[in-house]
């Protein structure tokens, strides 16, 4: 009966590791929060099917441009969507695999007034790279 009790106890935990490291986590707390009417994404930003639209948290606003956060309906691709003011046809939508740390999305616009990164949780911003401003925990911005 001892001998039994230490294979199990060591598959269970093995087990709850291997789930853990599929579970998809984000790494950005604000997808944890629960939604306000500001988080919707603006009816005219369009996404990919698996992209589950209600996960959408608005993480910054700056000059009337939107920044959200979001991700697949699995939680295994965080997205980030770039949004200037009105309609603007200029919008962005960005996705990665939500598991890379620190840089989760690196986009960059024609015109470079929109070049964002989205950065997980645990990145370190203490040292920017010269052009770069951070907006909000989990937003750098290219300098204008």
């Amino acid at each position: 009966m001892k001998r039994l009790a230490f294979p199990l106890v060591t598959a269970a935990s093995i087990a709850v590791l291997l789930l853990s490291g599929c579970s998809g986590e984000s790494g950005l707390k604000a997808l944890d929060r629960a939604a306000t009417t500001e988080d919707a994404l603006p009816a005219f930003v369009t996404l990919q099917e698996q992209v589950d639209r209600d996960s959408s948290r608005l993480l910054a606003t700056r000059d009337g441009v939107q920044y959200f956060a979001f991700q697949s309906e699995d939680a295994r691709t965080t997205c980030l969507a770039v949004v200037p003011p009105d309609t603007d046809p200029d919008w962005q939508v960005g996705c990665s695999d939500t598991r890379r740390s620190g840089e989760i999305v690196n986009m960059s616009s024609l015109k470079g007034s929109l070049s964002t990164i989205l950065l997980g949780d645990d990145s370190e911003t203490g040292k920017l790279e010269p052009g770069w401003t951070k907006i909000a925990d989990n937003i750098l911005v290219a300098d204008p």
